[in-house]
């Protein structure tokens, strides 16, 4: 989220989901299913980070949800921490029992209805006041940022819309859980960024919501925190929470805004590389492997 300077309190912290299945039984169940070098089983009470191997594979950390999986659920976490490949077909099949199973979900929602964080249970976008013109420009600018700042890692689809709501934000991007997975719902700017004199800090602020959907997606980290300002960096924008840079606004909130700004980047070249350069900033190559 990018704001005007303001503070935004931390989300409270969460308490575990009830237990069926102890450490000791899940520990117990994956040794003897061929997990020998498992030593230890930890509940974890998060809210994107369902699964994780640390400490040389000894340690398997586990989201509470997983107390109440079936045994085919937890016999495939077996799998996972006794596979030497994780291209193999069999660890594939694993990773994809424990994350589809239909369980995760509630116990995700749970945990983030603890948490009070509401907006991992919200799975629509909201009311968009863009015009069909303005919406085609933002699916264009942020398809060209997804190329040329991302590498397209960020989905082709992921819906950007103009809220005319905001006051001190300028941006924000909606995560959620869908099915134990992460998704990003919307990515919304402030309708104000699209007046006149606003192009630059337009194209800012999306880039900054896109580094903070990369984080959440790759990552899985909320937030203005080290692992987003990487991204930030990699993708070119300022990696700070709030801009002290003047915006223009509407003179009232019921003000609409039809403007649609001119495209900010040149064409293609016919000569060199033939990529669309962005003035915007300089080239600054992906380095994904610091997020893995």
């Amino acid at each position: 989220m990018l704001s005007l300077p303001g503070s935004h309190p931390p989300l409270p912290s969460c308490s575990p989901v009830a237990a069926s299945h102890s450490e000791a039984e899940i520990l117990a169940l994956l040794r003897k299913r061929g997990a020998r070098r498992l030593k230890e089983i930890r509940f974890r009470a998060n809210k994107s980070t369902i699964w994780s191997l640390t400490q040389g594979g000894n340690v398997l950390n586990l989201h509470v949800g997983y107390r109440k999986a079936p045994r085919h659920v937890l016999e495939a976490f077996a799998v996972i921490a006794s596979s030497a490949r994780s291209s193999s077909a069999h660890y594939r099949q694993a990773t994809a029992t424990v994350r589809n199973w239909p369980g995760l979900e509630s116990a995700m929602e749970e945990i983030a209805l603890q948490a009070g964080d509401r907006r991992l249970l919200r799975l629509e976008p909201g009311p968009c006041v863009a015009t069909d013109a303005q919406l085609r420009f933002l699916r264009r600018l942020y398809r060209h940022l997804n190329r040329q700042r991302f590498s397209r890692l960020l989905p082709d689809d992921l819906p950007v819309r103009l809220s005319a709501r905001m006051v001190s934000r300028l941006g924000q991007m909606v995560p959620a859980l869908r099915f134990g997975r992460r998704v990003v719902v919307e990515l919304a700017l402030n309708v104000d960024l699209m007046l006149p004199d606003n192009d630059r800090e337009m194209v800012e602020t999306l880039a900054h919501e896109m580094a903070h959907a990369a984080d959440y997606l790759v990552s899985g980290r909320h937030g203005h925190g080290p692992s987003w300002r990487r991204w930030a960096h990699l993708a070119g924008c300022d990696p700070v929470a709030c801009t002290d840079r003047p915006i223009r606004h509407r003179r009232s909130l019921r003000e609409r805004v039809d403007r649609v700004p001119p495209w900010p980047f040149p064409g293609r070249r016919r000569s060199g590389r033939n990529q669309s350069a962005d003035p915007l900033r300089p080239p600054v190559p992906m380095q994904l492997t610091l997020f893995q």
